[in-house]
């Protein structure tokens, strides 16, 4: 899975896929972009997404909306996310780590600068942490 950004090489996928083939306990790799030393609203709603992940969802992903992933497909064959939108990031983490019981390995890459705004807003910072919380509180299915 990769956004159509031009913001991720693809040049790391073939690793990501040996990493993955390598290893039968882990379900999805990670592309992790650099972090950032500047300090903007997108870096710190990161920052906030990525604690509240772990504290609400138990994941550790130093870069949970990342948007290069490599998948294994059995795991993926028959679900049906519940995400309409930039939420997906955080339930596939969920899937496949809570649900399905695999690792997720994050494996450092190069991140392109966007051409064009960011399409990110706080709206949608809100929408990602709703669906954390629902996850967390096991409303996942129930939706």
């Amino acid at each position: 899975m990769i956004d159509a950004d031009y913001t991720y090489p693809a040049k790391h996928i073939p690793e990501m896929i040996d990493v993955l083939e390598s290893n039968p306990d882990v379900g999805m790799v990670c592309g992790r972009r650099p972090q950032s030393r500047d300090f903007d609203r997108f870096h710190l709603g990161n920052h906030l997404l990525r604690f509240a992940h772990l504290i609400l969802n138990g994941i550790s992903i130093r870069d949970p909306c990342t948007g290069l992933r490599v998948i294994r497909y059995d795991i993926m064959k028959n679900w049906r996310p519940k995400s309409k939108g930039f939420d997906i990031e955080c339930e596939i983490n969920y899937f496949i780590n809570k649900i399905k019981g695999f690792k997720v390995v994050e494996i450092p890459i190069e991140y392109r600068i966007r051409i064009g705004e960011k399409k990110l807003s706080v709206r949608h910072g809100v929408t990602i942490l709703k669906r954390m919380l629902l996850m967390s509180l096991k409303r996942w299915n129930e939706e």
